[in-house]
């Protein structure tokens, strides 16, 4: 069984930003990232405990290939993505 996967608003204008930024540095590279999002969370639709936990019910699904990763809660009928994050960015370079 499958669950459904929602996104966050937060999350929605990561994933936007994300692509933005991949296809400005290469035509087609955002296009890629957003296939294997996408195959990530098929998976994790499937197998939601399949991430460790990050942060009290916050899992974290590394994306490797984009140094990025999904940051989702895992519910009985859905999966709420509540971020997708560049794991390279500096924290502290917002302050």
């Amino acid at each position: 069984m499958s669950l459904r996967v929602e996104f966050l608003s937060g999350a929605d204008a990561d994933l936007q930003e994300i692509f933005n930024r991949f296809e400005d540095y290469r035509q087609g590279f955002g296009a890629e990232f957003i296939t294997v999002v996408d195959a990530y969370l098929a998976r994790i639709a499937v197998f939601p405990e399949i991430a460790p936990i990050y942060f009290e019910n916050i899992r974290r699904q590394v994306i490797r290939d984009f140094h990025t990763a999904s940051f989702y809660e895992s519910e009985p009928t859905r999966i709420l993505v509540a971020a997708i994050l560049d794991l390279r960015q500096d924290p502290a370079a917002d302050t």
